[in-house]
């Protein structure tokens, strides 16, 4: 069984740390938020449309005419939610 570690860190800290660890700028291409989800570029086109990955509600994106960006503060967000709903289910 894991035990839980209390998270001190502030939402800045964890940011930083979070897109230094996945090679992140504040705002990221599609294939550069795939690759720090550790998911295809296939699959994030795809969670846009349907708006779920990998069984939960999909990271918000923004569009700039045909550009989409995802920026490193969602992608921290959605990857804690969904890390948190992992050690939940074991």
């Amino acid at each position: 069984m894991k035990q839980q570690i209390q998270n001190t860190s502030t939402y800045d800290e964890r940011l930083q740390s979070f897109k230094k660890r996945h090679n992140l700028q504040e705002v990221n291409t599609s294939k550069e938020a795939a690759f720090a989800l550790r998911v295809s570029d296939f699959t994030m086109r795809l969670s846009r449309s349907t708006g779920m990955l990998l069984g939960t509600n999909a990271p918000k994106h923004s569009k700039y005419g045909r550009a989409v960006r995802y920026h490193a503060g969602d992608l921290m967000n959605w990857f804690e939610q969904n890390e948190n709903q992992d050690s939940e289910a074991a």
